[in-house]
């Protein structure tokens, strides 16, 4: 076998706080799971903060607003603001943003992480298929998210109207384990249209390209827990 071909990770003689400007830190799994802080993850994150290291927050759960994040991840003892997180609800806004005209009406099936998103790119959220929208975004909406708001989506996606999700993630952690996420719904809503939707999240360019515009991060490091999201991006 050629020597120089690597089977391994590489180790490194310097700390990857010095080896790197920002660590692009997923959340769900990484720096918490149901709430509570993964064991040695507020001493490991403060360490790379010593090191001089930046640190950004890129989660694919559009559940949340940024500020609602970074004052969780502050009473963890991780301290963190709101310009520190980075949401699939930021990614798929600015791509909605992008390919529908300013001001346009966007039927939110999700919670008020995507709302707040929407927002921020002065598009204006709706709640029905029956206010015309010009987009239908779909974000993680929490376990109470009802089955009517599936059905809400489905009924504009069958018209034609165009179909953004936040994420394909088919599960996300729980303190009680691994429950279904925004991709079980957004297969919910395939079955019933038979359509797709364009996807901004982690593994896909759009979430890239937000965390590089919102970060400013020139050599970062991924740090995650899924192959398939993280890993892959």
């Amino acid at each position: 076998m050629n020597d120089t071909v690597r089977t391994r990770p590489d180790g490194s003689a310097r700390p990857l706080s010095g080896r790197y400007d920002t660590a692009l830190l997923d959340l769900d799994g990484v720096v918490y799971a149901g709430g509570q802080a993964i064991a040695h993850a507020v001493d490991s994150l403060a360490a790379a903060r010593r090191g001089g290291m930046h640190l950004a927050y890129v989660t694919n759960n559009a559940l949340r607003t940024p500020q609602a994040v970074a004052a969780h991840l502050t009473e963890l003892g991780v301290p963190a603001e709101a310009t520190d997180v980075v949401t699939s609800a930021q990614a798929v806004a600015r791509l909605i943003a992008d390919q529908v005209p300013a001001g346009a009406r966007v039927l939110v099936i999700g919670g008020e992480g995507l709302r707040v998103a929407l927002r921020e790119r002065g598009l204006e959220p709706v709640e029905s298929a029956e206010d015309d929208p010009a987009a239908v975004a779909q974000g993680y909406g929490g376990p109470e998210l009802p089955w009517g708001r599936l059905a809400e989506a489905s009924y504009a996606v069958a018209r034609g109207v165009p179909w953004y999700a936040s994420n394909t993630d088919l599960t996300i952690p729980s303190a009680r384990g691994i429950a279904p996420g925004n991709g079980a719904a957004v297969e919910a809503v395939r079955i019933a249209t038979g359509r797709a939707p364009q996807v901004a999240g982690k593994p896909l360019p759009p979430m890239h390209r937000e965390t590089i515009l919102r970060t400013g991060a020139r050599h970062p490091l991924v740090v995650g827990d899924r192959l398939d999201t993280d890993i892959e991006g």
